[in-house]
């Protein structure tokens, strides 16, 4: 499943999720990955699409997008590990290409509060 293809099925999901398209997912992986302490994937999966978070039967369209996910998680966490110069997050555009951040912003803000404390800790 492609990105866009991710971002239509996550709009189309009920209950909504917590994330709002791919440039909210985007941050949200983010901050999973650079979190000061590991989460277990099915938590966060949970958290961030709700009861659409837990895995599908393969061959469906949740299968294909949790690996699609998965996918992302894995390109993110291995661009910061080898080359994280090189790290550009997705985000939304304008139809003028206006950037607009703040998707990204709150979805890496969604990640953090499931470790809150722990990022906390991090200004100590």
């Amino acid at each position: 499943m492609s990105l866009e293809e991710l971002d239509h099925w996550l709009e189309r999901l009920d209950p909504p999720p917590l994330v709002e398209g791919v440039s909210m997912l985007d941050g949200y992986l983010t901050a999973i990955i650079t979190g000061p302490c590991s989460i277990d994937p099915h938590q966060w999966l949970r958290h961030m699409l709700g009861p659409n978070g837990r895995l599908g039967v393969e061959g469906t369209k949740q299968a294909a997008a949790i690996m699609a996910i998965v996918a992302r998680f894995n390109a993110i966490s291995e661009g910061l590990a080898t080359a994280p110069q090189r790290y550009a997050p997705i985000f939304e555009r304008t139809d003028d290409g206006t950037v607009l951040a703040s998707p990204w912003c709150m979805g890496f803000l969604a990640a953090m509060k499931l470790r809150y404390e722990a990022w906390l800790s991090l200004g100590d």
